[in-house]
């Protein structure tokens, strides 16, 4: 006979108890594997788009691993090379800008400063939503394109804001915990990871409670 599940206790908190776990043992070791994928810089896109491939398999309790991962990445790489390449090129533009207005030698440097956070932010969110639109909800990649997959980043940027500052916050939150202790750096990847995840789960459910809405 099945155990019945109680909320909160017996089978089903243990259950609930071992997957939470579960998620928090894959997230830790996406970050490993997205530290060491991003090794050659203008792969960390790529790795954060195979790692938000793997806990989305993780959550929706398909097959996970490290080997998984690894092909995961391979196929991430040939398809956002490009795209890596360019979150490399923007960051090295927006630093040398945040130095110049740093320098004193531009009038209104502080204005310039302040443009240049902003958009940094910005470039961070698309990035972000990218690498999410890679891969299914069950961690499987659909196939896109840098371009691709830039387009519909900064569609889903643009129409869920709400998402898009909750994102800001998990990059807030990260930082945060890396200038208190630089050895987290190491976890960044997979916590990025799961937030991203987390705002696309949440996306989806308002685009369908919106669908439901509309047939009644």
């Amino acid at each position: 006979m099945r155990p019945t599940r109680q909320a909160g206790g017996g089978t089903g908190g243990e259950t609930r108890t071992a997957a939470a776990l579960g998620l928090l043992g894959e997230v830790l070791l996406a970050g490993v594997l997205v530290t060491v994928g991003s090794l050659l810089v203008v792969t960390a896109v790529p790795s954060l788009a195979a790692a938000v491939a793997h806990v989305r398999r993780q959550v929706s309790g398909c097959d996970v691993g490290v080997g998984r991962f690894a092909r995961e990445w391979w196929a991430a790489v040939r398809a956002l090379w490009q795209l890596g390449l360019l979150a490399v090129g923007i960051a090295l533009l927006l630093t040398f800008d945040l130095q110049l207005a740093r320098s004193g030698f531009l009038p209104g440097g502080e204005v310039v400063a302040a443009v240049v956070a902003i958009a940094a932010a910005i470039a961070v969110v698309v990035l972000l939503r990218a690498a999410g639109t890679w891969s299914d909800d069950e961690g499987s990649p659909q196939g896109a394109g840098a371009r691709a997959a830039l387009v519909t980043g900064a569609q889903r940027a643009r129409d869920d804001l709400v998402g898009s500052a909750l994102l800001l916050v998990g990059v807030g939150l990260c930082w945060t915990f890396v200038w208190m202790l630089p050895p987290l750096a190491v976890l960044v990847g997979g916590l990025l990871a799961l937030a991203v995840t987390g705002v696309e789960v949440r996306r989806r459910g308002m685009e369908a409670a919106h669908e439901e809405r509309s047939d009644n």
